[in-house]
Order: C-alpha cells, then sequence, then structure tokens
C-alpha cells in the first residue's frame, strides 16, 4: 500500500518499484519536491534489508558532490523507514538507449568524466559503488546543456553490505550481471576497479545500443563476462577514435592490473583523448578532470588522491554491495520491461542543501517515529566540533598549567638550597661507596659546598679532612706524571719528586730523603701556609704527601733493611772464610782465593754505599780491603 505521508514529506506519484520497495516524488512542508525511498513494509522486519537500507544512508551521508545524488534527509514513520534524495526531472540513462538513443562518441566522453568525478569522490572515501549500470546514470531535463553536465550517479544500497534476495546471485555474487566485473561475478575480493570496469561496459551501451554481455540467464551472462573477451567497439561503432576504442578495451579487461589504476587515471585519459579529437567548441564535457560547482554548503572532493593510499579511516577503498531496487532488472537484451527497469528519477541538483560530509550519525531503529534532515545533521556536526574544541581549549588550558606547576616544581626541587643533612647524606654515602670500590671524588662537590655554606657543623672537621684526602689524591696522581718541559719546580716538589724517584732502588733510602725533606721545610711550610694559589703549590700539601709516603714506605724499609742485613752477614762470612782458605793455601790458590773476596766486599760496597743503613757494613767491608 503506497503511504501517503511520511514525515514532514506528503507522498506523491510512484517513480520507480523495486525488490526491497519503492521511489516516491513527495512535497515538503515547504513545497520542495524530492524523491522519497521508502522500504517495503513488510521487509522493514527484515534484518538484512534493514541493514542494507540504512547503509545506503550512510553511505549517501559521506557523499556530497555534484555528480552524485544527494541525500537531504531520513526518518521512520511507523516502523516504515525511508530516505529523501534530490529529485530532478528527467530519465535514466538506461531508459534513453532503451528508447533509442544513441549517443556520439564526444557525448560518451562527457558522461564518461562526469562518472568518473563521482567515482572518484565514492573511492576517496573509501567507497565501492559495485553496481555501475546505465539504470543507475540518471540525465535530467536540459536539452541546452550538455548531457555530461547532467548526469547524477544513484543508488549506493549495496555499497557498504552484502547480502539480499533481490540481487542477481550466484555463489556470493551480488551485483548485476551485465554491468557485472568477472572478479565480482567470481565472487572473489573486488576492489575500485570493478567500478572501472562497469563504467567500460557503460560506455560500450552508450555507444553501441547494447552492453557486450548478453543472454538469456544471468548464469549464461555471468559466465561470458568472465571468459569471453568484449568485442571492440570499433566492430560496432566505426567511428569511434581509436583512442577510445582502446581505452573501452582496456577498461574491459578480464584482469583488474590491466585496467587503469583509478579513477583519476581515467579521467586524465578521457580528456586527452577529448582534446586530441575535439575542435573548439566541444559537444559535452572538455575541461579537464576539475569539479563542477557545489551546492550551497556541500564539500569539495580533493584532488589528486592516490586512491591506493590509506583514507582518513586509515582503510583503502572497500568492496561494497548494491542496491536492492535494481537488482533483478537487465537491460533490453535480456527482455525485462523498460518500467521495471526505470530507477526513481532521484536525480536533481538541490539548492541550499549542503551537508557536511564527515557527519558519521548512526540510524538507529525505534519503534514509533522519527525526522532527520541533513542540515540537522550538519548542525549537530558542527556543534559537536565546536564542542570537542572548546574541551580540547579547556584540557590544552589545564595541561599548560599543569606544565607550568610541573616545571615550578621541578625548577624548585633543582634550585632550592640542600639543606646541611643532605649534603652530609650526599657525603657518607659517597665514602660508603668508596670502601666498596668506588670513587671518593664523586662526593667533591657536596664536600667543598658544605665547606663553604656550613664551616661551623660540628661534622666540619671530618669533612675536611675528606677534602685533605681528596687534595693528597689529586697531588699524588700529578706528581707521578713527568712535570711539563721548561716549568720551574718549587723547592718542595723538586725534593720531593727527588725522593721518590730513589723508590724503586731503595725504599729505605726513598723513605730517608723525604724524611729529611720534611725536616728541612717546616719553617716555609708554616711561613707560606694558606697564601698559596693553588692545592699545588701548597707546601703544607707536599709534606702531607710525604708524610703519607712516608708512612707507606715505612713496612718497605724496614724489610729491605732486615734483608739488606742479612746479605751483608752472609757476605762477611763468606770474606772471612776465603780470608782462611788463602793463609792456608800458596801460590796461584792463594791469590785466587784473595781475589774472590776482594771482589765480594768491593760488591758490597758499591751496592750498598747509596743506602744510609747499610753504611756501616760499607765502611767496614772499605776497611777490609784497605788490610793487606
Amino acid at each position: 500500500m503506497q503511504p501517503t505521508q511520511l514525515g514532514p514529506y506528503t507522498i506523491g506519484t510512484r517513480l520507480g518499484r523495486g525488490g526491497m520497495g519503492a521511489v516516491y516524488e513527495a512535497t515538503d512542508d515547504a513545497g520542495r519536491h524530492v524523491a522519497v525511498k521508502v522500504l517495503a513494509a513488510h521487509l522493514a522486519d527484515d534484518p538484512g534489508l534493514r541493514r542494507r537500507f540504512d547503509a545506503e544512508i550512510e553511505t549517501l551521508k559521506t557523499l556530497r558532490h555534484p555528480g552524485i545524488v544527494q541525500l537531504l534527509a531520513f526518518g521512520e514513520e511507523d516502523d516504515q523507514p525511508y530516505f529523501a534524495m534530490e529529485l530532478v526531472r528527467g530519465q535514466s540513462l538506461e531508459q534513453l538507449i532503451r528508447a533509442g538513443r544513441r549517443f556520439t562518441w564526444q557525448e560518451t566522453v562527457g558522461v564518461a568524466l562526469a562518472v568518473t568525478r563521482a567515482l572518484k569522490a565514492a573511492h576517496d572515501q573509501g567507497i565501492v559503488h559495485r553496481d555501475l549500470k546505465p539504470a543507475n546514470l540518471l540525465v535530467a531535463d536540459g536539452a541546452e546543456t550538455a548531457i555530461g553536465d547532467r548526469v547524477r550517479l544513484a543508488d549506493f544500497g549495496i555499497a557498504k553490505l552484502f547480502g539480499g534476495a533481490a540481487h542477481t546471485a550466484h555463489g556470493n555474487i551480488v551485483g548485476t550481471a551485465e554491468y557485472m566485473a568477472p572478479e565480482q561475478a567470481a565472487g572473489r575480493h573486488v576492489d575500485h576497479r570493478v567500478d572501472l570496469y562497469a563504467l567500460g561496459l557503460v560506455m560500450f551501451a552508450m555507444l553501441t545500443g547494447r552492453p557486450p554481455f548478453t543472454g538469456a540467464q544471468a548464469a549464461e551472462i555471468i559466465r561470458r563476462q568472465q571468459h569471453e573477451p568484449a568485442p571492440r567497439v570499433s566492430s560496432l561503432y566505426p567511428d569511434v577514435p581509436p583512442e577510445l576504442d582502446l581505452l573501452v578495451d582496456r577498461l574491459l579487461s578480464k584482469a583488474p592490473e590491466a585496467r587503469p589504476a583509478n579513477a583519476l587515471a581515467l579521467g586524465r585519459l578521457l580528456t586527452a583523448i577529448e582534446t586530441l579529437h575535439q575542435p573548439p567548441g566541444p559537444i559535452g564535457d572538455t575541461g579537464p578532470l576539475t569539479e563542477l560547482p557545489l551546492p550551497s554548503g556541500a564539500t569539495a572532493v580533493p584532488k589528486d588522491v592516490d586512491l591506493f593510499a590509506p583514507t582518513e579511516a586509515g582503510r583503502t577503498p572497500e568492496t561494497a554491495p548494491t542496491n536492492a531496487a535494481d537488482v533483478t532488472r537487465t537491460l533490453a537484451a535480456t527482455g525485462a520491461a523498460a518500467g521495471n527497469t526505470t530507477k526513481a528519477i532521484e536525480v536533481t541538483a538541490p539548492t541550499g542543501t549542503g551537508a557536511n560530509a564527515a557527519a558519521t550519525t548512526v540510524v538507529e531503529r525505534t519503534p514509533r517515529s522519527r525526522f532527520t534532515t541533513v542540515e540537522d545533521l550538519e548542525r549537530m556536526a558542527t556543534a559537536r566540533a565546536a564542542h570537542d574544541r572548546a574541551v580540547e581549549k579547556r584540557w590544552r588550558a589545564v595541561a599548560a598549567v599543569m606544565t607550568i606547576v610541573l616545571f615550578a616544581a621541578t625548577g624548585y626541587l633543582l634550585f632550592r638550597p640542600v639543606t646541611v643533612d643532605e649534603l652530609h647524606g650526599r657525603i657518607e654515602a659517597a665514602e660508603v661507596a668508596a670502601e666498596k670500590g668506588g670513587d671518593l671524588r664523586d662526593a667533591l662537590p657536596a664536600i667543598d659546598e658544605f665547606l663553604r655554606r656550613f664551616p661551623d657543623d660540628p661534622r666540619a672537621a671530618h669533612v675536611r679532612t675528606l677534602s685533605r684526602t681528596l687534595a693528597l689524591d689529586a697531588l699524588e696522581k700529578r706528581a707521578r706524571r713527568r712535570p711539563p718541559g721548561g716549568k720551574t719546580l718549587a723547592p718542595l716538589e723538586r725534593d720531593y719528586r727527588s725522593a721518590m724517584e730513589r723508590e724503586a732502588e731503595s725504599p729505605s733510602a726513598c723513605r730517608d730523603a723525604l724524611e729529611a725533606m720534611v725536616a728541612l721545610h717546616p719553617e716555609a711550610a708554616a711561613a707560606t701556609s694558606g697564601t698559596t694559589r693553588s692545592a699545588a703549590d701548597d707546601p703544607t700539601l707536599w709534606l702531607d704527601l710525604a708524610r703519607r709516603q712516608i708512612a707507606r714506605l715505612g713496612p718497605l724499609a724496614d724489610r729491605e733493611e732486615a734483608e739488606d742485613a742479612r746479605r751483608v752477614a752472609e757476605i762477611f762470612r763468606q770474606a772471612e772464610s776465603l780470608a782462611g782458605e788463602a793463609a792456608a793455601a800458596d801460590g796461584d790458590a792463594r791469590e785466587a782465593l784473595l781475589a774472590r773476596r776482594r771482589s765480594l766486599l768491593e760488591g758490597l760496597v758499591d751496592l750498598y754505599a747509596t743506602r744510609p743503613h747499610a753504611a756501616a757494613a760499607v765502611a767496614d767491608a772499605r776497611e777490609m780491603l784497605a788490610t793487606p
């Protein structure tokens, strides 16, 4: 039963009918004429068909392009869903072909360019039409305007959802057999290039009056689509330019990769053909692949978009099913009645009905009536965007305040004066680490700051000791290095270096030299202490370093003196033994024994002459050498 009122629309003449429902001309409360598509009441409870109907609404929301039928509003009345589209008086391309209209190659190129623009807009949104055919290309009245400027792409009924009893089916196939790509006919995964194949079929039908593959049964047509090469257009339409003939043949390639890469590439090829063969002032579309003026408020489609790149939603163009209203309809060759193949003339360029392509409101099933216009969606999207911007602005302000607070707190922690206990804690931690093999120099900044800021603290004496230890360590390290060439050394440094050079020969002699150094310079140290320019020039540090080395060398010197004493005693015993043997011998034997004795005593003198602790032994050896 035909409805009489749906939301604000008064239903009038039925424009077309399909397996899912019908399309009616209607008038809104303001007297504007629209086309209203209604899901049949007895199918409204079918979840699959309901999802497909809702999917077509969602698809049309995103497609705001002058070459695509525009969604104006949608709603539900007593559980019967519907949506309103633009209405323009005219006919579908299929009706024109069935009526015997033959198109010139220029008109065909103009229509193909207009459809290519519309496909590019859909593909850029990740939508594949999957049911491109003459019945879905609507031509508005207006003979004074080129046909390419009057073509609108309609019927996105399966643009996002498979299934439905009203579609031509062969396994998992969804679409219209005469205008179905081979991979779609085989039930394989498809992409945006199925629409390019279908456009090639439409161009073939416009030029020759029929599609290349026809048959009595859908299965036969599908088999031919998959396996038979399409005839060349030039075999049926001799006046076609060879470049256009080749392009149509390329569009009808069975392999998707042999077709043009995308709608943008196809548009450029069509423009090149039109420019090459048409004189000035051509009929139909003549310009390059640019967009027609948009309806008020519509969003322009971006140019030069790579259809293989991810879309804004992060996906490449997705496969999509077709409109349920035309699924079982075929062209004249199939014997279907023209009235059954006529699409609802849902085409017209509306004025003042621009929509936001970014609107994504989901149509929800409600038990009673509801109504939403695209303008409402625009307002909601604008309000939502404004709210989101306000929320983002507030969050940015909060983030800025938190950042400032964080920086302030960090600055306070970094730059606030460290307490005496904190400094001493750092110094103690470095001491513990040094006992386990760490480096006490890590605590030097804390030590210096402690002594500078808290010189009267009870713990300062211990900290000064640590500071003195580090200074001695640094001075000792410096003294191990060769002094810079040409530099005059201070007396204490020269004496220290001279004494330390004797360590390798005799730790005892080194110690004695250091003790002599300490004994010789106490007055100079006292006179200059506290007036030096650097720690290395502080006499007290050199004297303390000498005392440290004396303490270190003490055990070594004692051990050396004991060993030398034992060795000297042994040498003297050997000398006395040789003297006794020589007294009992005569001749050459006596001289040989005396020579050995003399050699032992001379070696003792040479070896121990520079060792103070062996001075007495050296004197005894020399006396023994002087005795005949």
